[in-house]
């Protein structure tokens, strides 16, 4: 036994050398295999980050009005460098971009510098990726429905949504190459909402527009605030001179303000008819009221009292803007706005979906289902609905039993049908007095959370108003 033992260790022994030769052989294998694989690692990495980083750069060219291919490549670059800066491995050696009608490939390649594969003659490794994406051409109708309240004359906050409103406008114009591809519409609520000569069938350039949906007394005539006299000639309407019992260059004239109709007509899209607002201090047969409700006798400030004393009280100064590609148009419009009365958040919400609608009784809205438009509704206000205890849309307010929930209620049925038909719902709730309460009942209201903001400052409004300017250009305006 000892000898046989003998024997294999001397067979080991000589054995030694020839496992130190071959493990010696293999050294260099084993290396080079993990040097391999280090700098193979690193090139699926750089792929990885060009890829996502490709792959938002095409997203936002194909979000480019442009059809030129030079244009669209200028865009890659500039996401490329922001989104795959100098100084991470790798360096972007090409672009190449293809346009097929609406199909839009990109391809890019990158250069490696290798740690280890160089040792064998391969001092770099490319890298190639690309991304097809298909271009939409889209465009955007999107409706503001501001908060003309009383409140909103504190420090001025109507002046501070007038440049709000104004950059959200700008922002989305600027952005977009073709201004056919906009269009916005504005509704100035408080009280009630003033749908102007629109409700009784005349545009503003005094041109047919469709059926009026407002109706009509026998002696009244649409009058417009700003100018303080009516633009229309007597006879519109199926109104003769004859049949008027007044002069209406004297008399207290309609604004444009509707009533609210019943539960649950109130908090749907219809063709109406709406019936006017007409403020009477519920009914005083005071002969000072009687006379600033039928007749002021102030020749110059006329106007003011009728609209601030008068039949039209609390009623917004400004109509209702529908959808629009007229950048002057939409200005005019936002500068005219003021501030009075009380807030009932439904009734502008309401009427803001009655304007971006495909129905009537506005007509400028593309169907629900068109792939060409988008839809989206910017909700604002600064304080909580508040039903006023004389008169608002609701009318005499001793006469009805709405309040304060019911409005709320009605606003939240309101929100929900909106974005049932697809339209993006963004809210905002502006000034330091909004309570918590009505910030998160704003946010339940919009499409998700992320489309609510609160800004407690008028800086923080203009920035908001700017911020869902170019988000919404971002994701829909394409042409």
């Amino acid at each position: 036994m000892a000898e046989k033992r003998n024997k294999f260790l001397k067979y080991l022994s000589h054995c030694a050398g020839g496992v130190a030769v071959a493990f010696g052989l293999t050294v260099p294998v084993v290396v080079a295999s993990v040097g391999v694989s280090v700098d193979m690692a690193q090139s699926y990495l750089v792929k990885s980050r060009l890829s996502g980083a490709l792959d938002a750069a095409a997203l936002a060219a194909a979000a480019s009005a442009s059809e030129d291919e030079g244009e669209i490549e200028d865009v890659v670059e500039r996401f490329l460098e922001a989104n795959y800066p100098d100084g991470r491995i790798g360096e972007t050696t090409s672009i190449e971009v293809s346009l097929d009608g609406g199909e839009l490939t990109v391809e890019a390649s990158a250069k490696l510098d290798t740690s280890f594969m160089k040792l064998f003659g391969y001092p770099t490794v490319d890298v190639e990726t690309y991304t097809v994406v298909q271009r939409e051409v889209r465009g955007l109708e999107v409706v503001m429905v501001l908060d003309n309240t009383g409140s909103m004359t504190t420090n001025n906050n109507i002046g501070a949504l007038q440049e709000a409103a104004e950059s959200f406008v700008e922002i989305l114009f600027d952005r977009a190459s073709d201004p056919d591809g906009i269009k916005i519409g504005m509704v100035p609520y408080s009280s009630s909402v003033n749908v102007g000569p629109y409700g009784l069938g005349i545009d503003i350039d005094e041109d047919d527009y469709g059926e009026p949906f407002v109706q009509a007394p026998d002696v009244d005539i649409y009058d417009d605030y700003v100018s303080g006299q009516s633009p229309y000639s007597t006879g519109q309407y199926g109104i003769d001179e004859d049949d008027l019992e007044y002069d209406p260059s004297e008399e207290g004239q309609w604004h444009g303000c509707v009533l609210a109709e019943d539960y649950s007509l109130d908090v749907e899209d219809h063709d109406g008819p709406w019936e006017m607002y007409r403020y009477d201090y519920n009914g005083s047969t005071n002969s000072w009221y009687d006379n600033v409700y039928r007749w002021s006798p102030y020749t110059t400030y006329g106007d003011y009292y009728n609209h601030y004393y008068g039949p039209n009280i609390y009623c917004p100064r400004q109509p209702i803007v529908p959808l629009s590609s007229d950048e002057d148009f939409l200005y005019d419009a936002i500068d005219n706005m003021n501030a009075s009365g009380n807030t009932l958040g439904n009734i502008g919400l309401v009427w803001g979906w009655r304007v971006i609608s495909p129905e009537e009784p506005f007509i400028e809205g593309a169907a629900y289902d068109d792939n060409e438009w988008d839809k989206a509704i910017l909700m604002m206000t600064d304080g909580v609905n508040t039903m006023s205890s004389v008169y608002s849309a609701y009318g005499r307010s001793d006469d009805h039993s709405v309040d304060a929930d019911d409005l709320n209620d009605r606003m939240a049925e309101i929100c929900e049908a909106i974005k049932a038909e697809g339209v993006l719902v963004y809210t905002v709730t502006f000034d330091s007095g909004v309570d918590d309460e009505t910030k998160e009942f704003y946010e339940d209201c919009a499409t998700t959370t992320a489309q609510y903001y609160d800004a407690p400052s008028q800086d923080d409004l203009i920035e908001v108003f700017e911020q869902i300017s170019r988000e919404l250009s971002n994701l829909y305006v394409k042409e």
